[in-house]
């Protein structure tokens, strides 16, 4: 759709956007009474989630939760499982797929074996079960949970785009806010994510003013860093995209970073862009063996994310197509040397509030 015909159709929507906003602040405020009850759990939880919809960086940084934790504490990944096709509560096991516990929790599954990986929508149900279930449990993250508020975590993480700030923006459907940019108030900790590398501390600073946080919470600033793009079938890596003809293939809600990266580095780009969790047909494989076929060079490649190879892997795929696809992984990266005084806060928090902590009062 054109810019202009979607500029006219969000602003014919304005009406609907107040009563969704006067809604989602009614129920915020009823949370805040404590009229409608959340609820505090045995183990530490941690919530990472954002007030716009589309893509803000959540599974990186979840990854990267994960990375800090998982040596030294038994860590639990809840989800919602969007677009999956089983409901309930869903624990990934072997023999799983994105089909029966949704995309990004399957990826997550696949790239960390030694942590449990759970979908359910409702979470407080989830948490109640498996804190019986696995008493041994020290710590809970859960993924696009801001919005959960039965849940009252330990550390809320409220993650913001740096290309889409929520201060200039509105409640949709005329913007792309879920609830109004004061939640951002709730947060514990704040990270600005996707900016650029060589962002300097002046930048910094006119967003820390901007965003006007409260003295206790605590503001961040990452970027993205993408991986060696490797080999879907045996993980071999590309060493290099110079010359390379590539054709990118996403099912994101943000892909406007990857294909920036990949314009700068490959020789030349195409491109196939499916909407966030799109889940692949056999009539998709097909389209994608032609356009693939249809570049000349044999000098290329085809692109995808860490995302989309959890909905294809398991699709049969012809030998030669699988040997052409290459997964690019993306991790988050603290600017100004962050990383470790962030890092430090969450594994302080889950030291102090695990279950068998000698600080945790049953």
């Amino acid at each position: 759709m054109k810019p202009a015909l979607v500029s006219f159709f969000r602003k014919l929507s304005y009406p609907v956007g107040w009563l969704y906003g006067l809604c989602v602040c009614i129920r915020n405020y009823l949370f805040n009474s404590e009229i409608l009850k959340s609820r505090t759990f045995k183990t530490a939880v941690i919530s990472v989630g954002n007030i716009t919809v589309g893509g803000t960086g959540k599974t990186p940084f979840v990854e990267f939760l994960i990375r800090i934790l998982k040596d030294n504490y038994k860590v639990i990944e809840l989800s919602r499982g969007y677009k999956r096709k089983t409901k309930g509560l869903q624990e990934a096991v072997i023999g799983c797929t994105a089909a029966t516990i949704g995309d990004e929790p399957y990826q997550i599954f696949r790239k960390f074996p030694d942590v449990r990986v759970v979908a359910c929508a409702n979470r407080c149900q989830a948490i109640g079960e498996l804190e019986t279930r696995y008493s041994d449990t020290d710590v809970f993250i859960l993924d696009d949970a801001f919005q959960h508020r039965y849940v009252n975590p330990g550390i809320s993480i409220l993650l913001i785009d740096y290309n889409r700030p929520i201060i200039s923006d509105s409640i949709l459907p005329y913007g792309d806010l879920r609830e109004s940019a004061a939640s951002r108030y709730r947060a514990d900790i704040v990270v600005v994510t996707k900016c650029p590398a060589s962002m300097n501390a002046f930048d910094a600073r006119e967003i820390k003013n901007i965003l006007d946080l409260h003295a206790y919470q605590n503001l961040y600033f990452s970027t993205l860093k993408y991986s060696t793009p490797r080999r879907m079938v045996d993980g071999a890596p590309l060493e290099s995209l110079a010359g390379m003809e590539v054709l990118l293939i996403t099912s994101i809600a943000n892909p406007s970073p990857l294909k920036e990266f990949i314009g700068k580095n490959a020789g030349s780009l195409d491109q196939i862009i499916y909407e966030d969790h799109h889940n692949y047909t056999k009539k998709d494989i097909a389209y994608i063996q032609g356009r693939f076929d249809s570049i000349p060079n044999e000098n290329k490649v085809i692109i995808i994310t860490a995302k989309d190879e959890a909905k294809i892997v398991d699709m049969n795929i012809s030998d030669a197509l699988s040997q052409s696809i290459y997964v690019i992984d993306v991790e988050i990266d603290f600017l100004f040397g962050d990383g470790a005084e962030f890092s430090k806060k969450i594994i302080d928090y889950v030291e102090k509030n695990k279950r068998n902590s000698i600080l945790f009062a049953k």
